[in-house]
């Protein structure tokens, strides 16, 4: 999680609570990790902030003057099903979410809220953007965009051969798995064999051109990708 922390450092965050020290200390919070962060005391300015700012996430609590929280969604959800949405609630109001599920949110938290879990539902909301863009986290502020099949680091792109290109998309295709010498040797050299050097190689120069350990190996078997740099 601490790679995927980084997806949240250029985006912008509304956080709607009308209790002022919830707000003052989670607001706080929010903007160690965000680039900005919008604040709204009740549903009807925090609707306002939204049309005007186009937050890239939304974190509100339910139990709200003006507007509610499901009333705040329900107005953004008309028009907007692309914008995570995550819940704050106390335990009493936890038959509310039932309302809630059904209009898309991407989670929702529990008061007092721990700052991990915090963490854990915005960085997860954030990675939905991303699968929705075919934005693939390689951790380290690396990227490979599966719509243009480019490898980015920090905005810029990173150049790969034809061969290094096929294998990073076969490992992110199968990001859960080990991918076989043989299933690699047979997709990459379809047709004239290839020593197992070759493949050492390609993974060495994916690993220095990526500045990590993006790839592991798994010994007598194949490559997968590193678990803790991609999304789960």
């Amino acid at each position: 999680m601490i790679n995927n922390f980084l997806l949240l450092k250029d985006k912008t965050i509304l956080f709607a609570e009308d209790d002022i020290i919830s707000r003052t200390k989670v607001v706080e919070i929010l903007t160690m990790i965000f680039d900005k962060v919008y604040s709204a005391q009740d549903g009807k300015e925090a609707y306002e902030i939204y049309e005007d700012e186009s937050p890239d996430i939304i974190l509100t609590d339910i139990k709200m003057p003006k507007i509610d929280g499901l009333e705040l969604i329900k107005k953004i959800r008309q028009n907007d099903y692309k914008t995570p949405i995550i819940l704050m609630t106390s335990f009493a109001e936890q038959e509310l979410l039932v309302d809630a599920a059904n209009l898309s949110i991407d989670g929702y938290l529990v008061k007092p809220v721990s700052l991990e879990k915090l963490t854990f539902s915005l960085c997860k909301a954030i990675q939905r953007i991303n699968r929705d863009l075919g934005l693939f986290p390689l951790g380290n502020d690396f990227f490979y965009n599966l719509s243009t099949k480019e490898l980015y680091n920090n905005g810029n792109v990173v150049a790969l051969g034809v061969k290094e290109q096929e294998l990073l998309l076969l490992l992110i295709n199968s990001p859960l798995k080990t991918v076989t010498k043989e299933e690699i040797e047979k997709k990459l050299w379809p047709i004239e064999p290839v020593s197992t050097s070759a493949i050492k190689k390609l993974v060495l120069r994916i690993r220095q051109k990526t500045h990590q350990n993006i790839i592991i190996s798994v010994r007598g078997i194949g490559y997968r990708l590193d678990a803790r740099k991609t999304p789960r």
